[in-house]
């Protein structure tokens, strides 16, 4: 099973890292390795990177060499969570086949790495920054000299004060429809006298997944009350370190059956963990209720396995990847929004309509 996990995570990178004429060497003044992208060998226009496994087009056309439209700079927190990796391989596409200028950089949720980065974008002068932010308050003046510059800034997740849009969820509300979900299944399955073990999978140094969090337990406390015990709380983004944190909960609590995670990587490695445990079959008392609803994940919840429900925003990472993109071209082309902070829609993707979503990944 573990193997399985592995195999999707390095394919999710590479589908980020490295599509046509991709390079690797090592930056002898900084002892990291540099990914580079040439699309044409007519020009020496380039771009560095000094993350590692990060995406990287020089914008220039192979026939002419000459710039294209726009020019994009974007920094996440990570590259290793299967859903950033499954749209932003889809955003970087997109952004292909529209010519335009991108890098793509995950920051290691570092956010003196973010820095660096967007300073970097500043003078390389590009038309756009979006920003997936570490630490929101440590990266505001950075952001406000991109505008003093020129440059359009979009914060992905975060409201944040100098930029021209925030997409952003109420992560509060998104945790509660987690928890609400897992609640409404212990309900059905568990009672006062047989209460739920329930190991909650967080991120609490991240300001917006700590919010995700206290949704998850307000719903679980307001719906399920005296029906359930946590008996576990660990940080897991990515679904590696989600395995081997639900192995150790469930050595020293060997009864649990219901997980909470904040996102995909938490789900995704529960659920391995869980299919491992039962041999693949999963008993009808044993639930795992998350965000981010990617191609795993729904696939997990036709099959039958232990993941039960995901709440989703767009749909699938084409969809989301086109929505975002859309947004970069509006605010490219000097279109206004009546509203600073765009709210993301939220959707229960459950057995009910889980092949539906998952056709739309094919």
């Amino acid at each position: 099973m573990k193997k399985k996990i592995i195999s999707v995570l390095l394919i999710g990178a590479m589908l980020v890292a490295g599509l046509a004429g991709c390079s690797t060497k090592t930056d002898t003044a900084t002892n990291k390795t540099v990914t580079e992208n040439k699309a044409s060998t007519e020009t020496p226009a380039e771009t560095k990177t000094e993350e590692t496994g990060k995406t990287e087009d020089t914008g220039k056309t192979e026939d002419t060499g000459k710039a294209t439209n726009f020019k994009v700079g974007i920094t996440i927190q990570s590259l290793e969570n299967s859903y950033w990796a499954g749209v932003f391989g889809e955003v970087e596409k997109l952004l292909k086949e529209k010519g335009w200028e991108y890098t793509i950089l995950a920051c290691n949720d570092n956010s003196a790495t973010q820095i660096q980065q967007i300073e970097n974008f500043i003078t390389n002068k590009v038309d756009l920054i979006m920003v997936h932010p570490s630490d929101p308050n440590a990266i505001e003046d950075y952001l406000k000299q991109a505008r003093d510059a020129g440059i359009k800034v979009m914060s992905w997740d975060d409201a944040m004060t100098n930029t021209d849009l925030n997409w952003i969820l109420d992560n509060t509300k998104l945790g509660y429809a987690i928890g609400q979900e897992a609640a409404n299944f212990i309900n059905d399955h568990y009672s006062t006298d047989k209460v739920a073990e329930v190991a909650i999978m967080n991120y609490p140094q991240t300001p917006i997944l700590l919010e995700r969090e206290t949704g998850i337990l307000n719903a679980l406390e307001e719906i399920a009350k005296g029906k359930y015990k946590i008996v576990a709380q660990q940080p897991a983004l990515d679904a590696q370190t989600a395995l081997t944190n639900m192995e150790t909960i469930l050595q020293a609590s060997p009864d649990t059956k219901i997980v909470c995670s904040i996102g995909a990587g938490g789900d995704i490695g529960a659920n391995e963990a869980f299919m491992t445990k039962t041999e693949g079959k999963i008993p009808e008392d044993m639930g795992i209720f998350s965000a981010d609803a990617t191609e795993q994940q729904l696939e997990a919840i036709v099959k039958g396995e232990a993941t039960r429900a995901s709440v989703g925003f767009e749909g699938s990472n084409k969809k989301t990847a086109a929505a975002v993109v859309d947004l970069y071209e509006k605010l490219l082309n000097g279109e206004k929004f009546d509203e600073q902070n765009l709210v993301r829609p939220l959707t229960v993707i459950d057995s009910s309509n889980a092949a539906d979503f998952l056709a739309d990944y094919k």
